[in-house]
């Protein structure tokens, strides 16, 4: 055995329960070949190993995220920023800006606004857009993506008049007069959306490429993306240029989002013609929409919500739709998974579950439930009993615990973002971050989980404090949890022999850290495969 790196005089957490710690590893053809104490490791250099001295900086295995969106991370960088608004006069002053200083578009997209921190905590319309402009079609998302607002010019293209027909498992915000305000909600954003100009396969290689050198600089190796919804073709024939070009930097998990079974076709066609060599990308679940977010009230709910009683939310997809959906996939030989945030939505995705393994019966099916957030006590009792993994986002506490109670009201808020209680009944959890719902960088998941606070330290304590987790739970969330999820354990989650040799260096121990300060600590290498990458 030839090594070819080895990394000594470490401080390495190994999250392998049968050598949980070690000072030194030795990498030969990409994987760990050995791991344990400097003497024994060291006396394995040949003349060509190169040697690195960790100086009792801290090592952990590369990072996983079990869901997020790597295109959408990269186009974010490119668009109007909307994140640091605090109201409708912010979102004109900063789309303005933006205007200026890009002339010649054509088309104006944003992201990231979010009315729960405006003062008045009303939603942007058509009329704070129009004042960017009424001559070119501006498009600004919602943080959470379920929810946008168009100015006049871009509903006028899209044909949205008065008194519009409503969009199935959508909906276009009305005045009293029956004329669109400009928010569009859930699958009413494809009226406007489909607009924009199509990104070229050069388009898409760019903001993957940017999304994932991001990613990487975080300590991420390996990320489950959800980037192959529409234009699949393109987005794949992006994906192997990549790795033709030696320019992907980290390992996807591509999660694919359908909403009727031929589009599950679709993709099988192309997976015959898109092969990626091994460790690279691979291909994941397939991914149904379920229904919307918290923040915007579009979260299915079996009950309607607290501040807004007029409304339970939105049913992205039919009962009947999503579990013949799934329940195909499944025939198929296919991971199945949705995104599901209120409890109704929650139990939509557990009925067709059911109905698909009741129908074709497997014992490790490992169905994913991404988001999982508005919990039940017997909801988990059934992720329980299905097997479900559920994919969390720790850092959506830091966010949403301002948000919660309002929503769904103190008792309903009890039993929710449960991650806890989820790891006492053996449910299988995996870590992600939505980005770019929210960063992707995984310490700021890692710290929430622990602290369950916002960044602030608010609340005091933590929010449902019971639910937090310790941090080599947390830690646990993120490496083995990702790997486990995609059926990767066996080359995934921890620094092992025989493993993939993706680890990450720290300047800090996340083990004796302060709670508070474990989201700045920082980076300082992401080994993938060995190659520092970072």
């Amino acid at each position: 055995m030839l090594v070819e790196k080895i990394l000594f005089n470490g401080n390495i957490i190994t999250m392998d329960r049968e050598q949980p710690q070690a000072q030194a590893v030795a990498i030969a053809d990409g994987r760990f070949v050995a791991v344990g104490q400097d003497q024994e490791i060291l006396a394995l250099r040949n003349d060509n190993t190169e040697l690195i001295d960790l100086e009792g900086q801290t090592v952990i295995p590369g990072l996983g995220d079990s869901h997020m969106h790597l295109f959408n991370l990269g186009s974010a960088m490119e668009t109007v920023d909307l994140s640091p608004a605090r109201s409708q006069e912010d979102i004109t002053r900063i789309g303005r800006e933006f205007l200026s200083q890009h002339p010649g578009l054509t088309w104006i997209s944003g992201w990231g606004w979010n009315h729960d921190r405006f003062a008045d905590g009303q939603m942007p319309t058509r009329a704070d857009l129009d004042l960017i402009s009424t001559e070119l079609p501006i498009f600004f998302s919602r943080t959470c993506g379920h929810i946008a607002v168009a100015n006049s010019r871009a509903l006028e293209l899209a044909g949205i008049g008065t008194n519009p027909e409503q969009p199935e498992g959508g909906q276009i915000d009305l005045d009293a007069d029956g004329v669109p305000t400009g928010v569009l909600r859930e699958s009413a954003l494809g009226l406007v959306r489909r607009l924009a100009p199509k990104p070229t396969v050069a388009d898409y290689k760019r903001m993957l490429r940017a999304g994932a050198e991001q990613a990487v600089s975080y300590g991420l190796t390996s990320v489950h993306s959800d980037d192959l919804a529409g234009r699949m073709e393109e987005m794949l024939q992006a994906y192997q240029e990549l790795i033709e070009e030696d320019s992907l930097p980290l390992r996807v998990t591509l999660q694919v989002r359908v909403y009727t079974p031929e589009q599950i076709d679709e993709f099988l066609e192309l997976r015959q013609r898109f092969q990626f060599p091994a460790h690279t990308v691979q291909y994941g679940p397939i991914k149904v929409m379920t229904d919307g977010s918290l923040g915007g009230r579009t979260a299915a709910l079996n009950a309607p919500y607290a501040d807004d009683p007029t409304t339970s939310g939105v049913e992205v997809l039919s009962q009947e739709t999503v579990t013949r959906i799934l329940s195909y996939a499944h025939q198929q030989g296919l991971q199945m998974s949705g995104h599901a945030i209120g409890d109704r939505a929650i139990e939509m995705l557990l009925n067709a579950f059911a109905a698909a393994l009741a129908e074709k019966p497997q014992a490790d099916a490992r169905p994913r439930v991404i988001h999982a957030q508005l919990t039940t006590p017997e909801i988990l009792k059934r992720c329980q009993e299905l097997g479900v993994v559920c994919d969390i986002q720790p850092v959506f506490v830091g966010t949403d615990l301002h948000i919660v109670e309002q929503r769904i009201g103190k008792e309903r808020m009890q039993t929710t973002y449960a991650w806890k209680t989820m790891r006492k009944l053996g449910i299988p959890t995996a870590g992600g971050s939505d980005s770019p719902v929210e960063t992707c960088n995984p310490l700021v998941g890692i710290q929430q989980a622990v602290t369950r606070q916002d960044m602030s330290g608010f609340p005091e304590g933590g929010w449902l404090p019971e639910e937090k987790l310790t941090i080599e739970e947390a830690l646990e969330l993120f490496t083995l949890g990702p790997a486990f999820s995609a059926f990767n354990e066996a080359t995934r989650g921890s620094i092992s022999v025989g493993k993939l040799a993706d680890c990450v260096v720290l300047d800090q121990d996340l083990t004796t850290v302060a709670p508070e300060e474990i989201a700045s600590v920082k980076v300082q290498a992401t080994y993938v495969g060995g190659r520092r990458r970072y």
